[in-house]
């Protein structure tokens, strides 16, 4: 562990404010615990028995920002440090001094504090010792009681530690799981996406399980019988794992890629965040109204609608965004074309060049997934496995994505105005469809120029046998 009294004075934001500190003043929870870990924390908690904005007001003066009320009812100002991600909060106490404060709070080794002027740490619980051992140990049976969503940041907390759960909390966790479902939609959706945005977060999902939440958050989702629901969720905690390991070797897998999944889709939700939630929404969906799985498929590889119907429902409960479950559609459309290309012995560019436009927002999603479900011993694909290289067809369409899709999608031939033009037809989906048409036989070497482009057009109509109503009024 570290010197508490060090670790202050050296960082840059508490060193800043560090004179302000009054004796009823302290700095608690989860800076504390990680800056005895070794960690720079963005987040700091302060509790002050004297007047709450006035304190705020010096600090956000110190560092020429402005406080605000996030919760007047229960005393909490903020201040945001522009441009360092940083955030801190002025809060009234939970009790009559420190200690009893410390003692409303979630687990031990949150529930610490140093108060400043006195260079004094306060571990009424033993957080210390917990931290040392690396354990999730709730305070008491009260601290779920009044508040259940403290279930799920429990599962959270053993997630991004890297934790595990004391037997006795275990238990309690398991007691008070059903109460999962009184939370507002808006704070479990924050447990859910800071535990997927980390390395290890498929583990929240295996914890969801064996603690009964998953059945508290989603019970007419994925419960639909005892069978069923071990099946799919057998499938769907190995997705969720597998996933987990071709993310954290993605840069390695698809170079250029770790760009890609480290974007927001929404706030605090990274897109390799959400194809964690993809992997395992995916694994429970052929189970659902189905007695027996068909093993001629492999997952839904070549059915996906039953997995957008049940991610659009998931990801709704969980209050996500429109753009997030557009994504996850995309997804679990695209497995069809790379289901096709992988079950032919050489890369079909047409159909490469196709999946590339439909997958093109979200491609090292569609193509890891994919390498998931092909890994998966539920898959019914293993004599496939045998006679394929897995990575290297991937590889391959990925470096067709890269080297040669989006440098022909920066340098078209021809666009939505030489259709019209050159076909006298009127603006719409054929546009579209036609310059689709015509990308793809470029992909396969038969339009090289834009005269042919235009030459190919003409053949495509023809083919086509585009109607009159679809020609330009004149």
């Amino acid at each position: 562990m570290h010197d508490l009294s060090r670790l202050v004075s050296s960082n840059p934001t508490l060193s800043a404010i560090e004179d302000l500190f009054s004796p009823e003043t302290y700095l608690v929870g989860g800076c504390i615990r990680d800056m005895l870990r070794g960690q720079e924390p963005l987040d700091f908690d302060i509790v002050t028995f004297s007047d709450v904005g006035s304190f705020a007001d010096k600090i956000a003066r110190r560092f020429s920002s402005t406080a605000f009320w996030m919760d007047k009812t229960r005393g909490v100002v903020r201040i945001s440090l522009k441009g360092k991600g940083i955030t801190i909060d002025v809060c009234l106490p939970k009790g009559h001094d420190i200690v009893a404060d410390l003692r409303k709070r979630d687990i031990t080794i949150n529930a610490m504090a140093y108060a400043v002027s006195a260079c004094e740490l306060i571990d009424p619980l033993d957080g210390l010792v917990d931290l040392g051992h690396g354990v999730i140990r709730i305070i008491s049976e009260d601290s779920l009681r009044d508040d259940p969503a403290r279930v799920v940041r429990c599962l959270r907390f053993s997630v991004v530690l890297g934790f595990p759960i004391a037997a006795s909390t275990a238990a309690l966790l398991k007691k008070y799981a059903c109460k999962v479902a009184t939370v507002s939609a808006e704070r479990i959706k924050q447990e859910f996406m800071k535990a997927l945005c980390d390395q290890n977060g498929s583990r929240f999902f295996t914890l969801m399980e064996t603690t009964g939440v998953i059945k508290a958050l989603f019970p007419d989702i994925i419960y639909q019988g005892k069978d069923i629901s071990l099946k799919g969720l057998r499938s769907a905690l190995f997705l969720a794992r597998e996933t987990d390991g071709l993310i954290y070797d993605a840069e390695i897998l698809l170079p250029g890629s770790d760009r890609d999944l480290a974007q927001e889709v929404e706030s605090k939700l990274s897109r390799a965040g959400l194809l964690r939630l993809a992997a395992f929404v995916f694994g429970i969906a052929p189970y659902r109204n189905t007695e027996e799985l068909d093993k001629s498929a492999v997952l839904q590889a070549v059915n996906p609608e039953q997995g957008i119907l049940i991610a659009r429902e998931i990801c709704s409960s969980l209050k996500v965004s429109s753009r997030a479950i557009t994504l996850i559609n995309s997804m679990y459309a695209s497995q069809k074309l790379v289901h096709e290309i992988l079950s032919q012995k050489d890369l079909p560019v047409r159909i490469v060049h196709l999946l590339c436009e439909k997958a093109f927002s979200c491609l090292p999603e569609t193509l890891l997934l994919a390498w998931a479900l092909k890994r998966s011993p539920h898959s019914g694909n293993k004599a496939f496995l045998k006679h394929v290289h897995l990575k290297e067809k991937i590889q391959e369409i990925w470096r067709y994505f890269v080297d040669i899709y989006q440098v022909q999608k920066q340098n078209q031939l021809i666009d939505g105005n030489d259709v019209i033009r050159s076909l006298g037809i009127a603006p719409g989906p054929m546009v579209g469809r036609l310059l689709l048409e015509v990308e793809a036989a470029r992909a396969e070497g038969v339009v090289n120029s834009r005269q042919e482009a235009i030459d190919h057009l003409h053949v495509l109509a023809r083919q086509i046998q585009i109607c009159p109503d679809m020609k330009r009024s004149t």
